[in-house]
């Protein structure tokens, strides 16, 4: 039956035969490089980017085709009501008053 030992270098257990002698270094572990230890996880690529100050963004020029189609029907009868509140501020002023008295307010 073949005798087993564990290498001091590679931490293996092999069988007799793969050491020299009484020495406690395998073979391998002798004539080659000490073998890389192995890690658990796969170590993520980290890039360090040099901090670049930030691009300053071009204005806005108006909302067109922005939101769904109910949000800009809202938003077009929103604008052409305040058009025509200020192109007919005192028939405006009437028929809010009676709205809001209709509400029950002021």
């Amino acid at each position: 039956m073949a005798a087993w030992r564990r290498c001091v270098q590679c931490r293996k257990v092999l069988q007799e035969d793969a050491f020299e002698g009484d020495s406690e270094t395998c073979s391998a572990c002798v004539a080659g490089p000490p073998p890389k230890a192995r890690s658990t996880r796969a170590s993520a690529v980290k890039t360090v980017r040099a901090a670049a100050p930030p691009a300053e963004r071009a204005p806005l020029l108006g909302v067109v085709g922005s939101g769904d189609l109910e949000v800009r029907e809202r938003r077009a009868r929103k604008t052409a009501a305040d058009q025509l509140a200020e192109l007919h501020a005192e028939d405006f002023a009437q028929l809010l008053q009676s709205a809001r008295r209709a509400e029950g307010l002021r």
